[in-house]
């Protein structure tokens, strides 16, 4: 029974800085490489336009959108940089009002300030956080009919790399 006690938290001692190292995706390294978060090979590239590498993230990974709808989660990535986490949401059922809320409530918890902008683009309400200590802005669109969601959570001091791109080629612009 020692032996065995000894065995688990030996490997715990050897296993931990392995777990600290990996990718955690509900507060990804704005600005870090992606060969530093790419060291189990989790990334994988299925896109290239217009300066920006869009990547799927195949690890382990569980946010709380998970507990309620089957989100689409990308990362975008500016000379090889981390720029945004991407994540879309299908259309689903539910009062707006209550999407709406919960949202507010659980983005600005998650950014640590409240919403700077709210308005109504058509059918799409938009949202934006500026969070000015890490200089991280969230965006999200949620459509007042369908209930389908979109959303960019990204560092702002990479956009400055974008040189005169289209705002249709910004992820960040939510126009896809």
């Amino acid at each position: 029974m020692l032996k065995k006690m000894c065995f688990i938290m030996g490997f715990f001692v050897l296993a931990f800085p392995l777990l600290a190292q990996s990718f955690d995706c509900n507060k990804p390294d704005f600005g870090a490489r992606i060969e530093e978060l790419n060291k189990d090979g989790y990334f994988v590239k299925y896109m290239e336009k217009a300066g920006i590498s869009y990547y799927n993230y195949t690890g382990p990974c569980r946010m709380e959108v998970h507990d309620r709808f089957t989100p689409s989660i990308s990362y975008a990535f500016i000379d090889n940089q981390l720029y945004a986490r991407l994540v879309k949401i299908p259309e689903n059922e539910g009062r707006t009002e209550d999407i709406r809320d919960r949202m507010e409530k659980y983005v600005s918890k998650q950014i640590g300030t409240q919403p700077y902008s709210m308005k109504q683009d058509g059918d799409w309400w938009v949202y934006q956080w500026f969070n000015e200590k890490d200089n991280i802005k969230f965006k999200v669109k949620v459509h007042s009919k369908t209930n389908e969601g979109k959303g960019a959570f990204y560092y702002e001091p990479l956009r400055s790399k974008l040189k005169l791109i289209n705002d249709d080629d910004d992820p960040v612009s939510l126009r896809h």
